[in-house]
């Protein structure tokens, strides 16, 4: 039974990623300012909108094989003794450390939007203001925001209220605790493999986007670091059976999804890998699988804590009058309509809605699954639409390079020192850069799906089946790539595994050649499969300029703009046509 799990996951794990490496080869997305006009004819500008346009194809393909040349003939001995030294990691998590230090400091921004609203809430409620909680105000529409208002105002009393460049440092503190956090699961997910652990690091170090979040005041960076500690401390736990990171691990996840409740899905991987190990080594097994089983209760018991915590604090503060907030189906029926931005993006609908029925929980619901179901119901009438809401939906965050952090940087007040990197050739290069690394970084990933296919061991599944679930979950939840940055990172110890198994494979072939020559049985096997991957290449690089290739990866190469919609029609029958 694992073992036909194990293979399903693996194999929708391929898919899956061999997909987003497709779009990410010919197409990409990013967020920029389009004007429209509105149904009363006056003018807009969305500052959120997605453009969907052609990619370089071949500066990706060009990348690729340059890197394996490097692999196959550069002689790595003395770099991998380099990597091989504990304190390499360590020199790079201090790296990481002053550079999103710099960050903050270059920056000092205010922040805006959401973030703005929670640390404020942490300081009024400091100063023993509970005006949040009056009718239509913040914590009465959005009360599942408590959890990383209690952190802010933890950390408003240890440096004061609204300090938030000193939050902002913190938060740097909680993305250096994530790449070693990421080194160390990469350790001992392949213990035998020492470069695999600094190798993680460098590409942490790499991955720009993540640093800059160092900015974002929200349980992103927070959460993030706990779900890790969880992760580690279970494979610590399942190593060495101590009751120390049993109870890490529960504490560190309950924290987690206080924080932040997407991190739920790391916490049911979790819970996931744990069962999977039981049926494993056989259900009946108590030895083995009583304290998995344990691991499991922890967990579910620390994040129902939490959640029965934060909704009593709730009350108490409110006079003891319970507060429900928006019904979280809200955010389902909005991931399912049309966005100003693109598809599935926020539109407004949730606040509306609520506002439409006079803020009532129980008619709100009535009213958001009346709306899901005549969205569904429509699906079967227009398959070809429905399909091109959905791929224009995922594309728009996941095959976003930039994970909307220059998004979160815009239009903030602070110090120019990042001025650079918001406009002209700072944004051009950037962009370049991180457009160019998703790429290489999903290549990665899909050569460890399939190189590690039959070979990886129950462990390793618990990265892929997190992705996995949050890959779903996004595709009928709200779409932002605020939400793709919490799963994407996961694939960096997996790309750099993927890039370690492809070495060796062109190393073996390499070795194989030289010493029997291309006219054995291993010579002609190898010359049958690179003339197969040159023809494949050569076939979909020819594909991608049909219009089903482009209509499948979500790609428009005229105007880089299309299904724009107005706020006034988003949710109505007959949106307006093309800009």
């Amino acid at each position: 039974m694992v073992k036909w799990i194990k293979r399903a996951v693996w194999l929708l794990f391929i898919v899956t990623i061999g997909y987003l490496l497709t779009a990410s080869i010919f197409s990409t997305c990013y967020l920029g300012e389009y004007q429209y006009m509105t149904a009363s004819g006056a003018a807009e500008t969305n500052v959120e909108h997605t453009f969907y346009i052609r990619d370089a194809y071949l500066q990706h393909i060009v990348l690729f094989l340059a890197f394996s040349g490097l692999l196959l003939f550069f002689r790595w001995k003395g770099w991998q003794r380099i990597f091989e030294k504990k304190y390499f990691g360590f020199v790079i998590c201090i790296a990481v450390g002053v550079l999103s230090v710099l960050i903050v400091a270059a920056g000092q921004y205010y922040p805006k939007f959401d973030q703005k609203h929670v640390i404020e809430a942490a300081a009024a409620l400091n100063e023993h203001d509970h005006s949040d909680f009056a009718v239509g105000n913040y914590l009465f529409v959005f009360p599942f925001q408590m959890g990383v208002i209690l952190y802010y105002q933890l950390l408003s009393l240890l440096f004061g209220n609204l300090n938030y460049v000193a939050f902002e440092i913190v938060n740097a503190v909680w993305i250096v605790l994530t790449v070693w956090l990421f080194m160390k699961i990469a350790g001992l997910l392949w213990e035998k493999e020492k470069g695999y652990e600094t190798g993680t690091a460098v590409l942490c170090l790499l991955f720009l986007p993540y640093l800059l979040y160092v900015t974002f005041l929200y349980g992103t960076v927070v959460g993030m670091a706990f779900a890790l500690l969880s992760f580690y401390t279970m494979l610590l736990y399942e190593r060495q059976r101590k009751l120390l990171w049993l109870l890490i691990s529960g504490l560190s996840m309950g924290i987690a999804t206080v924080v932040k409740s997407n991190y739920m899905i790391f916490m049911i991987a979790e819970i996931i890998y744990l069962l999977l190990g039981c049926i494993s080594d056989k259900i009946t097994n108590l030895k083995k699988n009583m304290p998995r089983l344990l691991l499991v209760a922890v967990l579910l018991f620390c994040f129902l804590a939490g959640r029965c915590g934060v909704n009593a604090y709730i009350t108490r503060l409110n006079d003891g009058n319970e507060v429900k907030g928006i019904p979280m189906l809200a955010w389902v029926a909005m991931g399912l309509q049309d966005g100003k931005g693109a598809p599935g993006w926020y539109n407004g609908y949730n606040n509306g809605v609520y506002i439409e029925n006079d803020y009532d929980y129980d008619k709100t619901q009535a009213a958001v699954k009346e709306e899901i179901k005549r969205i569904v119901t429509k699906y079967p009438q227009d398959i070809t639409t429905t399909i091109s809401f959905f791929v224009k939906k995922v594309s728009s965050q996941w095959n976003n390079p930039t994970f909307q952090s220059l998004w979160i940087l815009e239009k903030r007040e602070g110090a120019n020192g990042l001025d650079w990197l918001l406009q002209g050739n700072g944004r051009y290069l950037y962009i370049l850069f991180v457009n160019l690394l998703h790429t290489w970084i999903l290549a990665g990933t899909f050569m460890y799906a399939l190189f590690r296919y039959k070979t990886s061991s129950l462990e390793e599944i618990i990265l892929p089946i997190t992705f996995i679930g949050g890959f779903v979950f996004h595709i009928f939840w709200e779409a932002e790539g605020l939400y793709a940055i919490l799963y994407f990172p996961l694939l960096l110890p997996l790309s750099i595994c993927g890039y370690g198994e492809w070495k060796k494979w062109l190393c073996d072939s390499k070795r194989e050649i030289m010493e029997n020559g291309w006219e054995t049985e291993a010579g002609k096997c190898l010359k049958r499969k690179l003339a197969v991957g040159f023809i494949i290449t050569v076939l979909v690089c020819v594909g991608s300029y049909t219009e089903p290739f482009a209509k499948m990866i979500a790609r428009n190469e005229n105007t880089g703009a299309f299904d724009t919609y107005t706020q006034e029609t988003v949710n109505e029958e007959d949106a307006l046509p093309e800009q």
